[in-house]
């Protein structure tokens, strides 16, 4: 089976925060849901127990009706209470989880990852430089890294030129 969606397995700071977002979307999700549900149930509960309480001489199958409606619209409002409380610890699980994990990704792995990349990036320029025959010149910005694609790295075309 082909996977179209990627897991970050690369990284587990990054896993951290996506899978903390996953729960927190599912959490809010599903805590709409359930109140849509609940709130259905009860408007179609309230409506029969009001038609049976309307009725003048109800027998004991009405009565009957009656009292079970009413004690599952009770049992309904308190697992309403019970789920929407399960979801909102869910939710901030996934709040905290992603939190740690974006912060974790950013200050720990992505720094690492940027200076690999530079030094990727600096080693290819002068193995580019020593194929032209010239100095590797390294134009950067005040941040370090090069100011310009265009003038960091000579095209292949132009070092092939210069031999």
């Amino acid at each position: 089976m082909d996977n179209r969606v990627p897991l970050p397995t690369d990284n587990i700071y990054k896993f951290y925060a996506l899978f903390g977002l996953l729960l927190f979307i599912f959490g809010i999700g599903a805590g709409i849901v359930q109140n849509k549900a609940t709130n259905d149930f009860m408007v179609r509960s309230y409506i029969e127990l009001e038609s049976l309480k309307s009725i003048e001489k109800p027998t004991s199958v009405e009565n009957l009706k009656a009292t079970v409606l009413e004690r599952m619209i009770d049992v309904e409002t308190s697992d309403k209470q019970t789920f929407k409380w399960s979801l909102a610890i869910i939710s901030a699980a996934g709040i905290l989880l992603m939190i740690y994990g974006f912060h974790r990704w950013h200050t720990q792995i992505q720094p690492a990852q940027d200076e690999l990349l530079q030094l990727q990036v600096e080693k290819l320029r002068r193995e580019v430089a020593g194929l032209a025959g010239q100095p590797a010149a390294v134009p950067t910005s005040a941040a370090g890294l090069p100011s310009r694609i265009d003038q960091a790295a000579p095209t292949l075309t132009s070092a092939a030129a210069a031999t």
